[in-house]
């Protein structure tokens, strides 16, 4: 029921964001007028100024799933700045916790991460809006740590009960390092207030884990599995634009 809500929530996030973007252009036709009442008005400037400035926001599927889900929680900031047309430098801080509670053993992850890298916009805006469409190229670094609480021993012999050893066991300095591919949107819903939603394609370049253990979870990444380097993530933001200049 949980994983049901989420998807919903996706959904109706992102049939707004785009219904409003339809909106704006809509907004933004212009009615040929004749000439004569075009000669008579007000002079109209035909080269309008884009804003530079920078973004910042919270990450709202991290708070979200925060209350939905018993085994997480989370938070993060993100942002980015225009330095070129449609290139913009992009970086989130955050921290997570995630529980796991399974048949053969209970640990629990805890971390802080940053990412960072370059958005390209390929949305043509009309005149006057600053909505996105972007593909972007991140590095992200996590630094965290394993407390296992639990973990059962694999005998194959079904005769004898199961090894359940019971430790309180702490495994520090862990880090974890991966690219990141993320496609996304941003919406203007109100004068420099935005609505993002965004899709992550993983690829884990290096990580440091316990000797006697493995990394299950890295704040940032997510979840880790024994046989693949890969993985993915969503997320979906609201941010403010706070304009610096104009060019």
């Amino acid at each position: 029921m949980k994983i049901l809500h989420r998807y919903i929530l996706v959904i109706s996030l992102c049939s707004f964001s785009l219904s409003t973007a339809l909106a704006q252009e809509n907004q933004g036709i212009v009615v040929e007028e004749p000439l004569e009442t075009r000669a008579s008005d007000t002079l109209v400037d035909q080269n309008p100024t884009q804003k530079y400035g920078l973004r910042a926001g919270i990450d709202l599927s991290k708070i979200l799933r925060t209350f939905l889900e018993d085994n997480y929680e989370g938070a993060a900031v993100v942002g980015d700045f225009r330095i070129k047309d449609r290139y913009y430098i992009a970086a989130e801080i955050g921290r997570e916790t995630k529980s796991f509670d399974e048949a053969i053993f209970d640990a629990k992850i805890q971390g802080t991460y940053l990412k960072g890298g370059i958005n390209y916009n390929a949305y043509n805006n009309w005149a006057g809006m600053s909505n996105l469409i972007y593909v972007g190229l991140h590095v992200g670094v996590s630094s965290f740590k394993t407390d296992l609480n639990q973990y059962t021993i694999y005998n194959p012999v079904t005769f004898f009960e199961p090894d359940v050893r019971t430790v309180s066991r702490e495994y520090s300095g862990l880090n974890a390092i991966w690219g990141e591919l993320q496609m996304g949107i941003q919406v203007e819903v109100l004068n420099n207030l935005y609505l993002g939603m965004n899709v992550q394609l993983k690829r884990m370049l290096s990580q440091k884990a316990p000797d006697d253990f493995t990394n299950l979870y890295a704040p940032g990444f997510n979840k880790i599995t024994f046989d693949n380097v890969y993985g993915a993530g969503y997320g979906y933001s609201i941010s403010y634009l706070l304009p610096i200049f104009k060019k």
